[in-house]
């Protein structure tokens, strides 16, 4: 009988381990318990049957292993897109906000891709005009400052550019809160004991109704923005692997510098930055850097690689 138990205990160890790993719900059914501990309390199974039973269990945990739906990481996915594609959907959330459709829209994601570019092109592409149908807030803002922005242009389309500092104050977040909200008329207030007052010194009303739209562009993160904040608005992260960033450049080298004719000064240029990031850490792989490796490469240096790879590092 001991001989037995060796052999069964043997058996079950095996195929338990090869069974593959289990949720915490799924080891209550497990072999072990479902089969080998019955077998123990009762000692009446012959060696056959635990043996068998054993198999069409393991069995049954790899089929409902395999049956198991398999999901990946967003994040995994997004590295993998055609960055082209991951733009044209930027573009299409901005023409939602444009077109009233939805009255706010956050693109997040890495300096120098060029969100704030394709943004206002495309505004301009449908007529709107900067100054009139929609502004352009670039920079540091603060609480007072976004209320009196949002009272007096109520009605229009105010983008928000690398305004990242609204997100260290308490009062400008609560404002971009009721800014970004997704109803069509926001009611927005300012209640301290001194009214905010206007270029001319005449207080302001202490609530409003905002009427307009809102694009707020961040080089923050998605993941690291107020989550009560993404739940109001529309939102997109740009966020790029350096081949996807390498794919995008190939894909726009003609409309970068377009005053430069020649395209293969543009293609060195690109080449010494792609050169540059593999050589090298904390390379800059972005828009930016490319303009700088373009102009060094126009002036036909002799040491123009070098100087390019000396321009985007850091």
């Amino acid at each position: 009988m001991l001989t037995l138990h060796c052999d069964v205990i043997g058996v079950w160890m095996i195929l338990e381990l090869t069974s593959g790993p289990c949720e915490p719900e799924e080891r209550k059914s497990s072999a072990f318990h479902n089969v080998f501990l019955p077998f123990l309390l009762r000692n009446s199974w012959s060696f056959e049957e635990l043996f068998v039973s054993l198999i069409i269990r393991v069995k049954e945990i790899k089929i409902k292993a395999m049956t198991k739906s398999k999901k990946i990481n967003f994040t995994t996915f997004q590295e993998k897109r055609n960055p082209n594609q991951l733009f044209t959907d930027m573009t299409n959330l901005v023409d939602m906000v444009r077109s009233g459709v939805s009255p706010s829209l956050i693109i997040s994601g890495m300096p120098g891709l060029g969100k704030t570019y394709l943004t206002v092109k495309k505004l301009k592409e449908a007529g709107y005009k900067e100054g009139v149908d929609f502004i352009h807030v670039k920079g540091r803002a603060t609480a007072a400052g976004m209320f009196i922005t949002l009272f007096e242009n109520s009605d229009k389309l105010i983008i928000f550019d690398d305004c990242d500092s609204v997100f260290k104050d308490k009062d400008a977040v609560n404002l971009l809160k009721g800014a970004l909200d997704s109803y069509d008329k926001r009611t927005i207030g300012w209640l301290a004991a001194k009214p905010l007052k206007d270029q001319d010194g005449l207080a302001l009303p202490r609530f409003f109704n905002f009427t307009g739209r809102v694009i707020f562009i961040t080089n923050i993160a998605a993941a690291d923005i107020d989550t009560a904040i993404k739940s109001r608005s529309f939102i997109i992260d740009i966020t790029l692997t350096a081949e996807q960033m390498i794919k995008r450049m190939k894909a726009l080298l003609g409309e970068v510098e377009p005053q430069i004719d020649n395209i293969k000064i543009k293609k060195d240029a690109l080449s010494a930055l792609a050169n540059a990031h593999k050589k090298f850490d904390n390379v800059s792989l972005n828009f930016r850097s490319l303009i700088k490796a373009i102009r060094i490469r126009q002036m036909g240096f002799k040491n123009w690689r070098q100087m390019i790879a000396e321009q985007v590092i850091g």
